[in-house]
Formats: C-alpha cells, structure tokens, sequence
C-alpha cells in the first residue's frame, strides 16, 4: 500500500485548525494578547526564511531610517502583529456576542455610499488587524463579498471560511475571480479584497512605484471598479492595546475619470504607502513584495528580487 503522506499533512493540519478554533474562543482578549507575543516571537525566530525576507524588506525600505537593530525589532513586532491578526481570526465566534462588539471600534460607515446609489469597492491592505475587517463592516450594515486567496488544503480552508463568514459576508476564493467580483458588486453593491497582493507578470497585473521600488501587483480592484463605476473606499485596521481593533472606513479614492488601470492601481498604493510608513510595524513584511526588479537598475532591492523578461515587457507595454 502506497503511503499518501498529502493526505495525511493534510488531515494533522486540519486536527491544528480545528483545535485552534475551539481553543481560542475560550481566551480572554488579555490572553490573545500574550498568546500573539509569543507565537510571534517564536516564529520570527524559527522562520528564518521569513526572517530573512523581512529583515530585506525592511533594509531595502528603511535602511537610512532606521537601524539594524531597530529593524529587527520592527520585524519582530510585524510577527507579533500578524500572529494576533491569526488568533483574532480564530477568536471571531465571540463577537456574535453583542457584549463582544466592543472589541470593533470601526468608524467611517458615512463615507459609504448612501442608499448603495454607488457600487463600492472596500480596499484592504495587509495591516495588522486586516482579518476582523469583514465583520466590522458587516456588523455595522455592510455586507457584501470578500475576495480572499484560496487554501491547498481544503478541509482547512472550510474553516477559514466560516470564521470568516460568521459575521455575514460572502467570502470567495481566487478562482475565476474578475467574474464572479464583478457579478458580485452588480449583485449586493459591495466588494472588498486586498489592494496590495502580489501577482506575478502573467497574471492580472501592473506595475506600482512602492517606496521607490517597482512592484507587480493585482489590478482586479481597479478593473472592478472601472467597469462598474465604483468608488474605492480604503480601510485602516490597527490593532490595540485594549483587546480591540480599530476599523476605519476612509472617504473614497479621488480618481480621475479617465485613469488607466495602473494609475488607479497606483493611487490606492499612494494612499497606503504614508500608513505603512508610519507604522511600520504593523504591516507583513515576510512577503517578498518585489519578487522583481528593472534591469540594469541601481536601486536597492532585497536580495530575493530577480530580473525578469515578462517584468520587463509589462513595464516597457506602461510607457
């Protein structure tokens, strides 16, 4: 008998997830909170290929501003950070509980549009926080559907998706996904999904200026909202020291109405990047987000970006 060693990772994976999303809502929010610290300081520290790719990054980004050793540190609390994003996940059953809302501070809901007379287009970014997004919107009266990246595990990812759900959003996976967002959005008016996913050149993609790197991101959230004339309204998460997430939801996008798909895509970055920047440790940085780079280019970047001809011709095909 052939031994199926996938089926089997599969099945310990799917024991942890399942563990975990009975474990954790027993957690008091101080409990989370120290949980977060540790798992993510182990991981910065066992992770060394994450490590490694976030020490890059942040070298690549800040290398005049901050020191190594302040680097260092900034990856460790971004672990931390990501680590609690995961648990707050994870801990989400608990805020079907009314008395448990407390832990949502979200604001904004005005800059929605009124009486969904405008489609919309909720723009997220990989900041601490990002995961209770959906049910702060939801909560407070704006359901719709999350575009989030599919798992190679199903089983696990059928948990992901309830507690991702548990709040009233539809959540879909990449899968044929320009479609079904845009029959979404035609459908109930709202969609949202991450601004700054990386993409490969053949895929859906353009090329971004990020603190003065190229970088090759998705553009379905400018597609999206081109072809259906919908606003763009960013949101900000951040973590607090109470338990809580704050969940901002920002005035729409000011976009020109003749911006190409790339200066959309561009716009919602330069709306991020002042965020990230001033807190820093509140973003991913264990992503290689400049999987490339220009030829003959004379601009530091992390040591994992690569020349490439595809990267190459979509940059020269932007003018």
């Amino acid at each position: 008998m052939n031994f199926n060693w996938k089926h089997y990772r599969h099945g310990i994976e799917y024991a942890g997830v399942r563990f975990l999303a009975w474990f954790i809502p027993k957690l008091t929010r101080d409990e989370c909170m120290g949980l977060a610290k540790i798992f993510g300081s182990v991981g910065f520290f066992f992770d060394r290929r994450g490590r490694e790719v976030a020490l890059a990054n942040l070298d690549a980004v800040f290398g005049d501003k901050y020191s190594p050793e302040q680097r260092y540190q900034i990856g460790i609390e971004s672990y931390q950070n990501f680590a609690r994003t995961m648990i707050d996940l994870f801990w989400a059953p608990r805020l079907l509980d009314p008395r448990n809302r407390c832990y949502l501070k979200f604001s904004g809901g005005e800059n929605m549009p009124k009486n969904r007379e405008r489609n919309a287009m909720v723009a997220l970014s990989h900041k601490a926080g990002f995961e209770w997004t959906a049910h702060a919107s939801a909560f407070n009266g704006f359901e719709g559907i999350v575009l989030t990246q599919g798992f190679k595990n199903p089983v696990v990812g059928e948990v992901f998706l309830h507690l991702r759900q548990i709040g009233g959003q539809k959540v879909i996976t990449q899968e044929a996904s320009m479609l079904r967002m845009l029959k979404g959005i035609k459908r109930c008016g709202i969609v949202g999904m991450l601004m700054d996913l990386n993409v490969t050149p053949s895929q859906a993609s353009t090329i971004i200026d990020a603190f003065g790197m190229k970088m090759c991101v998705t553009i379905l959230h400018a597609v999206v909202a081109q072809r259906t004339d919908a606003v763009i309204i960013p949101i900000e998460t951040e973590p607090l020291p109470d338990g809580s997430t704050r969940v901002i939801m920002h005035p729409a996008l000011e976009i020109p109405a003749d911006a190409s798909i790339q200066q959309i895509a561009q716009i919602c970055w330069n709306w991020l990047e002042p965020l990230i920047e001033a807190k820093p440790h509140l973003w991913m940085w264990t992503y290689k987000h400049w999987r490339y780079k220009p030829k003959g280019t004379t601009r530091k970047y992390p040591f994992y970006a690569n020349e490439s001809g595809k990267f190459e011709k979509l940059l020269k095909s932007l003018g």
